[in-house]
């Protein structure tokens, strides 16, 4: 019997949907109604998708040029790397792969001008297992495979007037101090630009270089003066880690600072930049919360078009009502109505989003300042969880605003409508 009742208000609600009005005012509410909700819903899952593209983004260049754990240390270099290594390897069941690093702050000197930076000098055989600069290569270059041999990135490079195959001088400003108490002569080095990377983040585009560590340590540890030993001095800063998929690098960093004081420090990439993900996290909240407030607008065009179906339609409610419909019927009628307003304006706003997002994502359509928005254009990534969020919330609201006007309509006398409607 109910359902009979749900399917005979769904006929009724179609004809009245499909029926022409008296005029054309209704037609264009009905049309303003869907387009409002459908306004609300493209703007919420745009908006969302391009936030959720720039946090994809930098979690992408970050993890990709640090790991997901940096353990690093604050003082000297650290010297027993082996033992240092066994016990991270014990300590972090979870571990994928691990690297060594040396990370120096340098000067570089080009024809066309000298920029501050980071070099970080990299094992040739075990860096590429932890992270993916060399997917970022621009056409033409390579990976440094011999000493002397450098990678530079894309905006340092610009900077300096350097191409693949050029060479570039890397200056330490300050080394070790003299028996003086003061600093020593700067060093220099020649290196072979061999590859150009283009990491997608300014701040790693425009600072970071990247040799082999034997190169690296040469230059900043000057190993020809050494007074403890002839042989090369193996030291590194940092150690950058790999976990394996699905493992949380927070709470695995967590714990394995636990087992190191100082002089070492472990960070997850989400530490790395906390401050910036924090803001776009805050940011995509009030957003979202100020975009909702359009398609709860949206939902007083729906109470209108409902009240001016009532207007057009109130003959014929009121003949149904002396048929023996019942005002629960009534009312089930105008909300399969509002919902037909509010389903109509979700699908067409997610028919809409997904042509924008497509178009973005494959032209890259929008640029972007790099040196103001880290990015150079404007990314986006689909989280269907949150679209389907925003799909069912925007019917929920639409639905909810349609409760006030169908009460008010059953409530009403059939003996009243005729009259008016006479």
């Amino acid at each position: 019997m109910l359902l009979q009742r749900f399917k005979l208000s769904l006929e009724v609600a179609i004809r009245f949907l499909a029926s022409k009005s008296r005029g054309n005012s209704l037609s264009f509410i009905t049309f303003v109604s869907i387009l409002g909700v459908c306004v609300g819903v493209l703007a919420l899952l745009l908006v969302t998708s391009v936030v959720n593209g720039f946090e994809h983004e930098l979690t992408r260049v970050i993890s990709g040029t640090q790991g997901d754990i940096l353990f690093y240390t604050r003082s000297a270099p650290i010297r027993d790397r082996a033992e240092l290594e066994r016990k991270i390897r014990e300590f972090t069941p979870h571990l994928q792969a691990i690297t060594g690093s040396f990370v120096s702050e340098v000067m570089f000197n080009g024809p066309e001008g000298v920029a501050g930076g980071a070099i970080e000098g990299v094992e040739l055989e075990s860096w590429g297992e932890v992270i993916s600069v060399a997917d970022r290569l621009v056409p033409g270059g390579s990976m440094p495979t011999h000493d002397n041999e450098i990678v530079l990135g894309s905006a340092l490079a610009e900077r300096l007037g350097v191409k693949t195959h050029d060479s570039v001088r890397v200056i330490l400003p300050f080394s070790d101090a003299d028996h003086e108490g003061g600093y020593g002569a700067p060093r220099v080095r020649d290196f072979s630009v061999v590859g150009i990377v283009h990491l997608g983040m300014y701040d790693y585009d425009s600072k970071y270089a990247y040799a082999p560590l034997s190169s690296v340590q040469a230059l900043v540890l000057n190993d020809s003066q050494s007074d403890e030993s002839s042989a090369p001095k193996n030291w590194i800063t940092s150690f950058r880690i790999k976990l394996k998929d699905g493992v949380n690098a927070a709470q695995e960093a967590g714990e394995l600072s636990q087992h190191f004081g100082f002089p070492y420090r472990v960070r997850d990439w989400s530490q790395l930049n906390k401050n910036l993900l924090y803001a776009i996290t805050l940011e995509k909240a009030v957003i979202s919360i100020l975009l909702t407030i359009i398609m709860i607008v949206a939902a007083f065009n729906v109470v209108s078009a409902l009240l001016m179906m009532v207007y057009e339609k109130e003959r014929e409610i009121a003949i149904l009502r002396v048929m023996g419909v019942r005002r629960a019927d009534q009312f089930i009628l105008f909300s399969w109505i509002g919902s037909f307003f509010g389903l109509m304006g979700t699908f067409a706003g997610i028919v809409v989003s997904l042509i924008g997002v497509f178009i973005l994502g494959k032209t890259h359509l929008i640029q972007l300042p790099a040196e103001i928005y880290h990015l150079e254009y404007l990314p986006v990534v689909i989280r269907w969880t949150e679209w389907s969020a925003i799909a069912l919330m925007a019917f929920v609201i639409c639905f909810l605003a349609t409760v006030g006007p169908a009460l008010k309509i059953a409530r009403r006398s059939p003996v009243d409508a005729l009259k008016w409607s006479m």
